[in-house]
C-alpha cells in the first residue's frame, strides 16, 4: 500500500505526461479500463515477465528497446504483490511472436508469451502504470 501511495504522490507532484502518437495516453498510474479500454481487443501484446519485486522491473524494462508502449500491471495474489510487464500493441499473434524472438536473451529466459488485449482487458484486479 505504501508503494502505491508513493507512486500516486510522485505523479501528483510531477503531473501526468502523455505519449505522442495517434492514441495519446497518460503515462502514469491508471485502472485497467483506462490503460487498455480503448485498445482493440482483437489485437495482441506480449506479457514479458511477472516479478514479485518492484525494484527488478525497471532493470528489465531498460532492456526493451523501441517505442512500443510498456505497461506494468500490479496486483496482490496469495498474499504477494506481483508486477507483470506488458509490451507492445500488435495486429496479429504471429507478429507478436516474432517480436519475442528479437527481445534480449535475458528477457526471453523469463518466458514471455502472447496475450490478446481481450484477455488483458478482462483482468479487473490490477492497477496499471504505463511506462512509455
Amino acid at each position: 500500500m505504501y508503494k502505491f501511495f508513493a507512486v500516486a504522490a510522485l505523479l501528483f507532484l510531477t503531473g501526468c505526461t502523455t505519449t505522442n502518437g495517434p492514441q495519446s495516453q497518460c503515462v502514469g498510474a491508471m485502472t485497467t479500463q483506462e490503460a487498455y479500454g480503448h485498445l482493440d481487443p482483437n489485437r495482441f501484446t506480449i506479457q514479458v515477465l511477472a516479478l514479485s519485486e518492484e525494484r527488478d522491473v525497471r532493470g528489465y524494462i531498460r532492456d526493451i528497446k523501441g517505442q512500443d508502449p510498456i505497461w506494468v500491471n500490479w496486483k496482490r495474489s496469495l498474499g504477494n504483490r506481483w508486477y507483470a510487464v506488458i509490451y507492445g500493441d500488435f495486429a496479429t499473434k504471429a507478429e507478436a511472436k516474432s517480436v519475442i524472438d528479437t527481445l534480449p536473451a535475458r528477457i526471453r529466459q523469463q518466458g514471455p508469451f502472447v496475450r490478446s488485449f481481450a484477455e488483458v482487458q478482462q483482468d479487473k484486479q490490477t492497477n496499471v502504470f504505463r511506462m512509455r
